[in-house]
């Protein structure tokens, strides 16, 4: 869904996370290789995001102006991603009319089914093709509802640094276009697969500090979008309760849930705790992301996902691949962005936190 997207083989691209700002300088080439020529990571400031909305621009337009001096990225022109939690998605069904008469009919049905002012928002809609619902042939269409003041927010701030906007897109997207290239696991993908499930639909988990966003994608298209507003922060809380730690020691817990994550030691001692307060949330988390595919499949008549992919800063956590495959009963991958084709990266870069940039990737393709 971008506002605008013109041409351009040379830019950068921002993600900002409730966490962290991702920042990415790319060259496209005329074969349609991704050239990433630098990065970096700042901190995104306490408090800046609420519900999708930045509301400390200021702040904001200093870290990243920070993070653009400190590893000389420049450029004049910039896709950004608008955080998830702001965004509307739904599927909705219509009849299976004349092609002549869809647009009218989709526009209709958005009206009666999304209680949102037409005006104060943009909507957007992509065609998933048709499907038989009670017998009947229906046409499934996925629509994306954004704040035009929200939108509008993202922009001015890469006015304010000076950056000529050229797309402002939602994760979903972003997501499903960085999902359309050769995509290497580091496995030889061939976990076995439950025969029931063996198509070309997956769910890819993204595992923010605040959130998690679920998205499904069937044949590398979006199908499914879902917030939950739970994130691995919440299991550097409940490792601070576990270890009955100071407020000031949250990094503490922080370096605590990466090194020992989801550890089936069953021995008490830090790593046992650790692991049982990160446990807990995840299997929070895990019930609710239960119902959002049962929703999907039920609902929006949807295919049963046949594997799993994880993004974000949560998919570094020790024992998640393993956690996921015996929760959802699928293969699941973490996905190593330079080791994907169409990507290439200049050898100077550190390439240990390059699985952070999943989203900054795709707005750039």
């Amino acid at each position: 869904m971008a506002v605008v997207d013109l041409f351009s083989n040379n830019f950068i691209t921002i993600d900002i996370g409730f966490r962290y700002i991702k920042i990415v300088q790319v060259k496209k080439s005329k074969n349609n290789v991704l050239s990433v020529l630098n990065y970096g990571i700042g901190d995104t400031p306490k408090g800046c995001i609420k519900n999708g909305a930045i509301k400390d621009k200021d702040a904001v337009v200093a870290e990243i102006s920070r993070v653009l001096r400190e590893h000389n990225i420049n450029s004049k022109e910039a896709k950004i991603v608008m955080s998830g939690t702001n965004i509307i998605s739904r599927v909705i069904m219509i009849d299976k009319v004349p092609e002549s008469e869809v647009d009218k009919k989709i526009w209709e049905e958005i009206r009666d089914t999304i209680p949102v002012d037409m005006n104060s928002n943009r909507i957007d809609y992509k065609l998933l093709g048709e499907t038989v619902v009670d017998g009947q042939k229906k046409i499934k269409v996925f629509v994306t509802v954004v704040s035009k003041k929200i939108i509008d927010n993202y922009i001015n701030i890469l006015n304010q640094l000076k950056l000529k906007p050229i797309a402002v897109d939602i994760p979903s997207n972003s997501v499903s276009k960085f999902f359309k290239l050769d995509i290497d696991t580091g496995h030889d993908l061939k976990k076995p697969l439950n025969p029931r499930h063996d198509n070309n639909t997956c769910i890819v988990f993204d595992l923010g500090s605040e959130t998690t966003i679920i998205n499904i994608l069937k044949d590398k298209t979006p199908e499914f979008n879902r917030v939950i507003l739970k994130g691995s922060s919440k299991i550097d809380e409940e490792i601070i309760k576990e270890l009955d730690l100071q407020p000031h020691e949250y990094h503490k817990a922080e370096l605590y849930k990466k090194m020992y994550g989801l550890s089936t030691i069953l021995t008490p001692c830090n790593e046992y705790l650790c692991s049982k307060a990160a446990m807990r949330v995840m299997d929070s988390i895990i019930k609710d992301i239960k119902m959002c595919i049962d929703f999907y499949l039920t609902r929006c008549n949807g295919e049963h996902p046949s594997k799993i992919f994880l993004i974000g800063g949560g998919s570094q956590m020790k024992g998640i691949e393993e956690y996921f495959e015996e929760n959802l009963g699928l293969p699941a991958y973490r996905i190593n962005v330079a080791k994907i084709g169409g990507l290439e990266f200049s050898p100077s870069l550190d390439k240990d936190r390059l699985n952070y940039l999943v989203n900054a990737l795709g707005v750039a393709l």
